[in-house]
């Protein structure tokens, strides 16, 4: 039987209370009721509380352990941000993904190799892969593929004892098929892959291609991105540190700082490898919608967070980096 402590599950009310009473939080703009409807009906507690980590707490005196001028509405703007950012994000790490795999298809055009050699020799030395492929057999959106270019048996789990799809050969599966098979982590592990058996120098790093697809995963799986924006312990690669370096109005500790908060690296990068790698036309639409976010939407309550210099200082490296590759792209 385990010993730990099983926490009572709270009403919004109750839940509502103890912001009051234990962590200090304010309802002056969004009243108790509101608040309370909020958390029943649009969001849950954990969500929205997750944002009170971008502020700062009483060290000592009566208040401490409560959040000082935290207001239950500035919790409220950051999670409706942080949606409508996960929302562009998410398209921009589409189109490279997309992009990614034009690049590879543009390589085996251009030097004429074997497009099924490559991905036989791929499979070879990755069963995991091959696993994965064959899981998805029933998928009504890659049934299809995966039986026309692969043999599939099916065998017994000998831990469930339930059928299981098994890929036994994959011979004849070429490389534009293959490419949409792959999770995009595994597409960045074949072009890697890819690059070194074609001895070409890759357009993008394997390091900054994970930083994307961190970031994609976490916008994918609707996860906080902007729960925390404190420094910590992450280090930037020299390419994003050399760009953002050379960017007017961003001084080097600014830099150094804001880099090793995990999710602004991660979305500086995202902006590099976007410029880097995206066609014009949707690299310029892409620039384009993401600088409104943060020219409209975002400003919207602005004066909320007038008094807290971690969210206001992030948001101003942010949009100085943003606004660098959005003018670089203009339309």
């Amino acid at each position: 039987m385990s010993n730990i402590e099983t926490k009572p599950v709270l009403t919004s009310a109750q839940l509502i209370q103890k912001m009051k009473d234990e962590k200090g939080i304010s309802f002056c703009i969004v009243s108790e009721k509101q608040a309370e409807k909020y958390l029943f009906n649009v969001n849950n507690f954990l969500r929205t509380a997750s944002y009170r980590k971008n502020y700062q707490k009483y060290q000592k005196g009566y208040n401490t352990g409560k959040y000082i001028d935290l207001d239950f509405a500035y919790l409220k703007e950051l999670s409706t941000i942080d949606m409508h950012f996960r929302m562009e994000v998410i398209h921009l790490c589409i189109d490279i993904e997309h992009d990614l795999k034009v690049k590879i298809l543009q390589e085996v055009e251009k030097s004429n190799i074997d497009g099924y050699s490559v991905v036989r020799e791929f499979l070879a030395k990755n069963e995991g892969i091959v696993k994965k492929i064959a899981a998805n057999c029933s998928s009504p959106f890659t049934c299809n593929l995966i039986q026309k270019y692969f043999t599939i048996e099916e065998e017994i789990d000998s831990i469930t004892n339930k059928k299981v799809n098994k890929i036994s050969k994959y011979d004849d599966c070429p490389i534009w098929v293959f490419l949409e098979l792959i999770t995009f982590g595994d597409l960045i592990y074949f072009y890697t892959f890819f690059c070194e058996q074609m001895e070409i120098r890759p357009i993008i790093s394997k390091s900054l291609l994970h930083l994307v697809k961190n970031l994609r995963n976490g916008c994918a799986h609707n996860n906080c991105i902007l729960a925390n924006l404190s420094a910590s312990t992450s280090k930037a690669p020299q390419e994003i540190s050399r760009i953002v370096s050379n960017i007017e109005g961003i001084s080097k500790s600014q830099m150094q700082k804001k880099l090793t908060c995990r999710p602004v690296l991660e979305f500086i990068t995202l902006l590099f490898v976007y410029d880097k790698l995206v066609s014009e036309k949707v690299r310029q639409k892409g620039f384009e919608k993401l600088y409104q976010l943060f020219t409209s939407r975002m400003l919207h309550n602005k004066e909320y967070f007038k008094d807290n210099d971690l969210i206001k200082s992030t948001y101003d490296f942010s949009a100085k980096i943003l606004s660098f590759f959005y003018e670089k792209n203009k339309i």
